[in-house]
């Protein structure tokens, strides 16, 4: 009965209740997930830990100096070096499209939250909507869709928001499948270029990777049409990149850092599910890496509908309707594979086994994209949909749709686990809670008397007095600029004169009136010795900082130090 069913060609056709049913079943997963503060855009709390930090004071910085050139840059935030909204990966589009608003929203205003909740919404209906070019079936759509929005790669991201947004990855699929004459619109390829600059490099690049092979392939348009669109892409998403200010750095190293084969894919990591899964087990990786940037555990759920979907292409061979039209051409799927190769890097590795290693020279320009595992996702949202839209076309529609269902509550059963423990973490309270270094009134009276508030030394000079982010808290809180910051990018060249500087600075006693010092308690019993009349040192809550005796006296008598710094 099988071999002989064969389903009539249909059009595709794109349901629009399984598109939005895609998205409202992304949207509540996540809002179920994260809990009502992680959206709520007052509150920033939650975002005082991680890689959140940055992410959120790019923006925050951002929005309160004025513009700058190019646009993108950010100057309070890592100064007095500076950065950009694109290289704390703040998600320039929306921090650009916030902050002619910004008189109107609230002094603490985070996007990040629903951001995610958008990411997970479109993860849905864009998988919908290539799988509704094969299947008319609203239940198909919605299915897919929800085996997408299941995907542990997605949910695992949320730490870092800009990634999360995979849908730039389907968007670009959609237009790389599309078959009518609206695939090569240059102003819909300029549109995905733009809004890809100005999301995040590494999706930017796997996009550019995908309409590059779609025009190239595209032989049943005339040349010309393919240049234009390829041209408008690709200088659209270069003005992102420019309006982000990733182009602010100069120097070699600035944009190659180590890490490429560290921050890998491995051969095991589709069935590797690192504590994810309830009942598949847990297998070694070659680097600690690994587990995190070449996490791309599939889930249960997923791949027992792939190996259906293999049985079934395997026993109706011949029987078909022909290619889907959700299937990209042979260009594109091969590019999908050269990322997917690209993903487990120079070092190959099986397990916690290296299998070749091809390091060398050769190598070294990959190190700009050094998180190499990441690579890997557009082959599989290509395998996913194939996956759905094999079963699909190859079942009648009952059992189609009781064999995705099935997916989709074995993927439920086997990451039920992991959602709830995410689920119950983000309602903890200490989830929302952070290390208050500067929790005295009296900081109300001193930081508004400096410009600058500066860790003597900050991370990324050395060891430093105090973790950074109730420091950068502090100078946000206050106008301040801060000397301390993690950035996806910097000069490295000018990073190491500034440290150098600095330090001369200290060991000379070079005090400025408008800067507020953090350092240890050492550091501040030799600067209060060596500067004599000219320094006055101590601590207020648990925090050691000197200041110049001149900016000192501005402090109103309430802001006394608790003690002098020893002798």
């Amino acid at each position: 009965m099988l071999r002989s069913y064969v389903r009539p060609p249909r059009p595709p056709h794109s349901s629009l209740a399984g598109v939005v049913g895609a998205a409202i079943a992304g949207a509540l997963f996540f809002a179920w997930v994260a809990g009502p503060r992680l959206l709520d855009p007052a509150d920033v709390d939650w975002l005082m830990k991680g890689d959140w930090v940055p992410h959120y004071f790019g923006w925050h910085f951002f929005r309160h100096e004025p513009w700058g050139w190019p646009p993108g840059v950010v100057r309070g935030y890592y100064a007095p070096l500076g950065t950009s909204v694109g290289l704390t990966d703040s998600i320039p589009l929306a921090a650009y499209l916030l902050k002619p608003l910004d008189a109107l929203l609230p002094f603490w205003f985070q996007y990040l939250g629903p951001w995610l909740l958008l990411c997970f919404a479109l993860q849905g209906a864009l998988v919908a909507r290539l799988i509704g070019r094969a299947s008319p079936s609203p239940w198909v759509q919605i299915l897919g869709g929800m085996l997408a929005v299941l995907l542990p790669t997605l949910l695992v991201r949320v730490g870092h928001a800009a990634l999360c947004a995979h849908w730039l990855v389907l968007w670009a699929l959609l237009i790389a499948t599309d078959r009518s004459e609206r695939r090569l619109l240059w102003w819909r390829w300029s549109t995905i270029g733009l809004v890809a600059g100005m999301v995040q490099p590494y999706l930017a690049a796997m996009v550019l990777a995908l309409l590059g092979a779609t025009a190239v392939g595209g032989n049943d348009a005339p040349v010309g049409r393919r240049v234009t669109a390829l041209a408008s892409g690709t200088g659209a998403m270069l003005a992102g990149w420019w309006l982000s200010g990733l182009f602010i750095l100069g120097g070699d190293r600035s944009l190659s850092e180590g890490g490429l084969g560290y921050f890998s894919m491995n051969l095991l990591s589709f069935v590797n599910p690192s504590g994810w899964s309830r009942w598949m087990p847990d297998l070694p990786f070659a680097s600690p890496g690994q587990t995190y940037e070449g996490f791309h555990y599939l889930g249960l759920g997923v791949l027992a509908l792939a190996v259906v979907a293999v049985v079934l292409a395997v026993a109706t061979r011949g029987r078909g309707d022909g290619p889907a039209a959700s299937t990209p051409s042979p260009l594109v799927l091969g590019v999908c594979l050269a990322m997917a190769a690209f993903a487990l890097s120079p070092t190959v590795t099986l397990g916690s086994r290296v299998i070749v290693d091809l390091n060398g020279p050769w190598s070294a320009p990959l190190a700009m994209f050094r998180s190499s595992g990441r690579f890997v996702w557009p082959l599989t949202y290509v395998g996913l949909v194939w996956a759905v839209v094999t079963v699909a076309r190859r079942l009648p529609p009952r059992p189609a749709v009781a064999v995705l269902a099935g997916a989709v509550a074995l993927q439920f059963a086997d990451l039920h686990a992991a959602h709830v423990q995410r689920h119950d973490s983000a309602r903890d309270p200490a989830f929302h809670d952070w290390t208050r270094r500067f929790t005295s009134d009296r900081w109300n009276a001193i930081a508004p008397e400096y410009a600058d508030l500066v860790l003597v030394p900050p991370p990324q000079c050395g060891a430093s007095p105090i973790p950074y982010e109730p420091a950068v808290r502090l100078a946000a809180t206050y106008g301040l600029t801060v000397n301390a910051g993690v950035v996806a990018r910097a000069d490295t060249a000018a990073r190491a004169r500034y440290c150098a500087d600095a330090d001369a600075d200290i060991d000379a006693v070079r005090l400025r009136d408008d800067a507020l010092y953090v350092v240890s308690e050492s550091a501040a019993a030799i600067l209060a010795r060596q500067g004599g009349d000219r320094v006055a040192c101590g601590r207020i809550d648990t925090v050691w900082i000197c200041t110049t005796a001149a900016a000192h006296l501005r402090w109103p008598a309430a802001a006394s130090f608790d003690e002098p710094a020893a002798p």
